[in-house]
């Protein structure tokens, strides 16, 4: 069974209300494997983060130069191609670093291979390891790491105040695939009940793939958290 989240992890809900003012998050899809990149910004800011680049990097790195912003970090949710392969782009425009948990680099070379996705023209390198229970700290927000493994054994969310960006963990009524190396069920579900499921009901689950959802509404509907029930 997994530990406990840290309780620094667990914002007051009245501190994350007042955080969903600060934060904007805009999605920039993929069209090919429908992989949702994040670009999160303190709105009373200039700078930004990037989560998950992957083959839509160039729309993502337009928004951010319209928008007039600069890239601070890229956060890295898992290591499949879909999420990482546009961090070489990330990088060369804004000389930033990225993060990922150490569990998943192995994943950044042939074993991450996905079917039907093309080679990258070049790999992806991380600079930082994320660690579980870590809080990052930028622009007066913090930024809790959960640690969720199951989809890849380093797979995390991030949790910024009411908002959690989930990559292949958790989707609306779905769960990330446990059919590549490294993928478990067992593990995952376990990853949702006891870290992502007593997290307030009423926050955002931003996902990897699809569309937004919540953490009542998969409480409640997910058919895969019902079945383990």
């Amino acid at each position: 069974m997994l530990a406990p989240m840290p309780v620094r992890a667990l914002v007051g809900a009245a501190r994350r209300t007042r955080l969903r003012d600060l934060v904007q998050l805009q999605a920039v899809v993929d069209p090919l494997f429908d992989q949702n990149c994040y670009v999160l910004r303190r709105r009373d800011t200039d700078r930004c983060l990037v989560v998950d680049p992957g083959l839509q990097a160039v729309a993502a790195l337009r928004l951010i130069e319209d928008a007039g912003l600069a890239c601070d970090r890229i956060l890295v949710s898992h290591g499949h191609p879909d999420h990482v392969v546009g961090i070489p782009a990330v990088k060369a425009a804004h000389r930033c670093v990225a993060a990922m948990h150490p569990a998943d680099r192995a994943l950044l070379g042939p074993a991450g291979l996905l079917p039907g996705f093309p080679a990258p023209p070049e790999p992806a390198v991380i600079d930082e390891d994320l660690a579980p229970g870590q809080v990052i700290a930028w622009q007066g927000l913090e930024i809790a790491v959960i640690h969720t493994p199951g989809h890849t054994p380093g797979s995390v969310c991030f949790l910024v105040g009411a908002d959690l960006l989930t990559g292949d963990t958790l989707m609306r009524h779905a769960v990330g695939r446990t059919d590549l190396p490294g993928g478990s069920l067992e593990t995952l579900l376990t990853s949702i009940r006891d870290r992502l499921l007593p997290l307030t009901p009423e926050t955002v689950v931003h996902p990897g793939h699809g569309s937004t959802t919540s953490i009542a509404e998969e409480t409640r509907a997910n058919p895969f958290l019902l079945a383990r029930r």
